[in-house]
């Protein structure tokens, strides 16, 4: 059986986690296939950096030339012509590999509109599954893009409950081709041997909060840091850490100067280990728009740590609907998130909330996902 992953990316984000966990979890468990492939298919140089995984999981080239390293990669109208770009250059390689290669499956995430227009042709030869990351916006050209092509795809998973009965609810796949498929985030071993690693450089001794995210509207990053920087004198911990990169980085710098927070606030980019800051932290903050499920917010349940989140679609509030795991606080509201950085800090329910949280945390195991996927497929 052979699996093909397909996944363009211009940045680090957190579908490429999951789409490396996924082909792990299957190279892992899958046993007495003896001629299970598993690929994942490097449009354009962005997988590279893979390559040499400890897994054994093929970067398959399906085109020779590296064009990611100069593609522009943010700004929003930049990014979509890399896109555009990456698009152009893949037909012919996609098509070619798959005429070849004729696998069992290709999992489509990022850029799945050139898979799907393919798809009168890809589902002759192979079953595709599209995969959901993150809460879609079904707009009218995207709604008609989906169900133009929905007769070829063999599967369309989502990531949280909330988000399948969207799709339903839309009518835009036939409601018996959508399942439940929860991201592959939470890998014991290695959060538990990671997060034992030394911060080689912290930028403050004392207690701290943590939010981690690409820098990028969605996070609400702004509101973040204007309500901490007027209101920390308020909270038992009067400084927060923000981990992440992205196009607002420069902005948000000169937002924590604005508001003279620079001794309370850190802004300190992408940091490849996160669970190192995670278990030294004293809660998590998310900020963000929406969410689903959110990696950094499940990892946070997972490592039994305080989360302080907005109740926002759709991850936050299928937490709230199964568990109460949470300090939930009502978006961009400030007041709510100023009283509930000061409820967490003297409440007597915390124990329950982060053993709710922990027990919640197990559906996103790379174990659980591999059950589930193979579940769909074999």
């Amino acid at each position: 059986m052979q699996i093909c992953y397909w996944s363009p990316f211009l940045t680090h984000i957190a579908t490429i986690d999951a789409v490396k966990n996924s082909a792990i979890s299957i190279k892992k468990y899958l046993i007495g296939e003896e001629k299970l492939d598993i690929k994942i298919l490097n449009s354009c140089g962005e997988w590279n950096f893979f390559k040499n995984n400890d897994e054994n999981i093929d970067i398959y080239d399906i085109q020779k030339i590296n064009i990611h390293k100069i593609l522009p990669k943010k700004g929003f109208i930049l990014s979509r012509f890399s896109f555009f770009i990456i698009l152009l250059f893949n037909i012919f390689p996609l098509l070619r590999f798959i005429k070849k290669e004729k696998p069992d499956f290709i999992i489509i995430h990022l850029l799945t509109i050139l898979p799907l227009i393919l798809s009168p042709y890809i589902s002759k030869k192979t079953k595709i599954i599209l995969r959901i990351s993150g809460l879609p916006k079904i707009h009218f050209l995207r709604k008609f893009f989906w169900k133009f092509f929905s007769k070829y795809v063999f599967l369309i998973t989502t990531p949280t409950n909330l988000t399948k009965q969207l799709l339903i609810n839309h009518n835009v796949f036939n409601s018996t081709k959508i399942k439940l498929l929860r991201d592959p985030i939470i890998d014991c071993k290695k959060i538990n041997y990671l997060k034992k690693k030394n911060i080689t450089i912290i930028p403050t001794n004392e207690n701290f909060y943590l939010s981690i995210g690409r820098l990028t509207g969605q996070k609400n990053f702004e509101f973040l840091i204007n309500t901490f920087a007027k209101n920390y004198k308020l909270f038992n911990i009067k400084k927060l850490i923000i981990i992440g990169d992205g196009e607002e980085f420069n902005n948000l710098k000169k937002n924590i100067y604005k508001n003279r927070a620079e001794n309370n606030i850190f802004l300190i980019g992408f940091k490849k280990n996160v669970y190192n800051y995670i278990n030294k932290s004293s809660a998590l903050i998310s900020t963000a728009l929406y969410e689903d499920p959110g990696f950094a917010l499940i990892e946070a349940c997972f490592m039994k740590k305080k989360i302080i989140t907005s109740l926002v679609n759709n991850g936050p509030k299928e937490m709230k609907e199964n568990y109460d795991m949470c300090y939930f606080f009502q978006s961009n509201n400030e007041n709510d998130l100023i009283k509930k950085i000061i409820l967490s800090e003297n409440d007597n329910n915390t124990k329950n909330k982060i053993k709710n949280a922990f027990y919640y945390s197990k559906n996103f195991t790379l174990f659980n996902h591999y059950k589930t996927l193979i579940s769909f497929i074999k």
